[in-house]
């Protein structure tokens, strides 16, 4: 599996009209996402774009802008993005993203992300139809680095593994020419496979081992393609820059 995203959509931030919340049970669908994805959007449409296949008339799913004015669910007051399985709001959603307050996201110095996925409680035990991760941002040298821990598969069972969104310039990876974030697998020390690439990046998200991908699972494809979207969001909003998120960090330790 692979991912691409494309950085001409146009977005803009406004409430959605889902009113009743409805988690979709991944495992029990096809694959989510096809070996290349674009985004897509329409002009005089600001509610959110299209997630497409190769070309704009492969309709896949839908990522609506939610403000928090209308405090609808998943994230409630918290501004993000919603990923809808079909092609509208109405459709159950898939996972969210977004700031973890409506305070943060009026803020241009912040640090961290809260990312909604499917409940892996069962339904008898959960008090949400989500878990929530997140995604902080920190500077490390002069790289910005997103982190985020998430389940992956691992034979019969799952294992929660960390990753990393790694910011790199333009001109280091030859099919992502303005630039965008590198995809790692962080592994313990005396692992045989610490530090591995899955191969993936927000400006051309298109990855080099398929075999990784289904080995990782549709629960890993989804954390990486909502959070994708985020940076994509926040990188057209200015707030992945260096600059930005050591004032983020400064704010979050004063």
């Amino acid at each position: 599996m692979a991912h691409q995203g494309n950085e001409n959509s146009a977005h803009a931030e406004s409430s959605t009209s889902q009113t009743v919340t409805q988690a979709l049970p991944i495992e029990a669908r096809r694959p989510l996402f096809p070996p290349v994805m674009n985004g897509y959007g329409q002009w005089g449409k600001q509610r959110g774009f299209n997630l497409c296949g190769e070309t704009e008339k492969d309709r896949l799913h839908h990522v609506a802008m939610h403000s928090g004015y209308g405090r609808s669910e998943p994230l409630g007051s918290r501004p993000g993005v919603v990923l809808h399985q079909g092609m509208d709001t109405k459709t159950p959603i898939l996972a969210a993203a977004g700031y973890d307050s409506q305070f943060s996201a009026r803020l241009y110095s912040f640090n961290q992300t809260v990312v909604l996925m499917p409940s892996l409680l069962p339904a008898a035990e959960r008090t949400s139809e989500f878990d929530t991760e997140q995604m902080p941002a920190t500077v490390r040298g002069e790289q910005v680095v997103f982190s985020f821990f998430i389940e992956v598969d691992h034979g019969k069972e799952r294992q929660r593994q960390k990753f990393e969104w790694r910011k790199f310039e333009k001109g280091k990876i030859a099919a992502a020419t303005e630039g965008g974030f590198e995809l790692v697998r962080v592994l313990s020390p005396g692992s045989s496979r610490a530090g591995q690439e899955p191969g993936a990046s927000s400006a051309s998200l298109s990855s080099t081992s398929e075999e990784e991908d289904e080995e990782l699972g549709e629960r890993w494809a989804l954390m990486v393609v909502i959070t994708a979207i985020r940076l994509w969001i926040l990188r057209l909003h200015g707030k992945t820059k260096k600059g930005v998120i050591v004032a983020g960090q400064k704010l979050a330790s004063s």
